[in-house]
């Protein structure tokens, strides 16, 4: 009641003096809250409040003003749109604000503010002047929001059919904020090489230890990662079992199923033959290719970007290395970049291979084959 006694002081001349001012079967009452953003007033004035007596001259509009204070002289708290007035009656417009950064609704930060297309993602919209039933806008998609406090909202981004930045709005019962400085977060496919997809990539194929959550933080996939390449380009030359041993740690990481020895059919014996493994599980495969040679001495050298593979020779008297792979002198360990979807894994017959007694490579034993999928 308050604030309309302000407003019918301050706004009407014929009020202030005590005289007839508008119908008297119109019964003012306290203005009612809307939506919290809009105050509704009901007045009991018409063009007799105008200063001067019989027909207005000029245009007969109000404005209903809302103020801490009696004097309006200074700063409001809210306006509303020009009210053309009638005798009797009124028609008005919903009360607009001076400052909307006072109590409007608005997005300052969104983190993260990219994801995948597929949606899902938890994203905290930080802002100001939030409150209990105010909703995001993704582009023209209304999703659940969960209020955390009145500067930051929880929310799901929806999915997008395609990759691209939407902007990002709140709305409440169907009022929107936020349309000239709005949020904007990126969709990105899960195809496109981003370093979020690349770690996606890592977190699939890096060996797990006894004990790690379900979700490596991305400091120790680099590490691992690390690890793995130096153990496969790094290591001194007089470390072959080692770089054997985690060669087929690898394996066992990609391809952890074991699988039957005797289930694989056995080639012909022949001089050398190489046994591939194939590794579809990076963009540019590590390579490892053991073979033996009587003139070269000890030697790990790196692979080029093409398919050439690191070389890594062995002494004639060699003993067999037993484990997920069974190594001979000749026998080659090789991963190459597939372009099918299937990596073949090329592995020896189930006899045990014959130690290395010669120089000149006799009695190799030969691989066999089997195409397995990638695990």
């Amino acid at each position: 009641m308050c604030i309309k006694n302000h407003c019918l002081r301050l706004l009407h001349s014929r009020c202030c003096d005590k005289k007839s001012c508008g119908n008297r079967n119109e019964t003012p009452s306290d203005p009612v809250i809307i939506d919290r953003f809009f105050l509704k007033f009901f007045l009991k004035c018409n063009q007799n409040c105008l200063k001067n007596a019989g027909n207005p001259r000029d245009m007969r509009r109000f404005q209903v003003v809302v103020s801490t204070t009696v004097n309006v002289d200074g700063h409001v708290l809210a306006v509303s749109d020009n009210m053309f007035v009638h005798n009797n009656s009124k028609h008005g417009r919903r009360a607009r604000r001076l400052d909307p950064s006072e109590a409007t609704p608005c997005i300052k930060a969104i983190s993260p503010s990219e994801g995948w297309t597929t949606g899902g993602a938890t994203v905290i919209i930080i802002g100001d002047n939030f409150f209990d039933g105010l909703q995001v806008v993704f582009g023209t998609m209304l999703v659940w929001s969960e209020l955390i406090t009145p500067h930051a909202i929880r929310v799901q981004t929806p999915p997008r059919h395609i990759p691209g930045v939407v902007e990002v709005t709140l709305s409440y019962k169907s009022k929107q904020f936020c349309k000239g400085a709005p949020g904007r977060f990126v969709y990105t496919a899960l195809n496109e090489p981003t370093i979020d997809y690349g770690f996606q990539r890592l977190q699939k194929v890096i060996p797990r230890h006894p004990g790690d959550p379900e979700r490596l933080p991305k400091e120790v996939l680099l590490k691992r990662a690390a690890d793995l390449v130096e153990a496969l380009y790094g290591m001194p030359h007089n470390n072959q079992e080692i770089i054997l041993k985690r060669a087929a740690d690898i394996a066992e990481a990609l391809y952890s199923v074991p699988r039957n020895h005797n289930q694989i059919p056995t080639l012909g014996n022949t001089p050398a033959h190489t046994g591939m493994m194939g590794v579809n599980s990076f963009s540019s495969q590590l390579a490892v290719n053991v073979s033996e040679t009587s003139q070269a001495n000890d030697q790990v050298v790196p692979s080029s970007p093409t398919m050439a593979a690191s070389s890594v020779t062995l002494p004639s008297n060699c003993s067999s290395t037993h484990g997920i792979f069974s190594f001979s002198p000749a026998n080659v360990i090789s991963a190459v970049k597939q372009k099918s979807a299937f990596a073949p894994v090329v592995r020896p017959q189930a006899s045990p291979p014959p130690s290395c007694t010669s120089a000149n490579g006799n009695g190799l034993q030969a691989m066999s084959g089997l195409v397995v999928p990638p695990m």
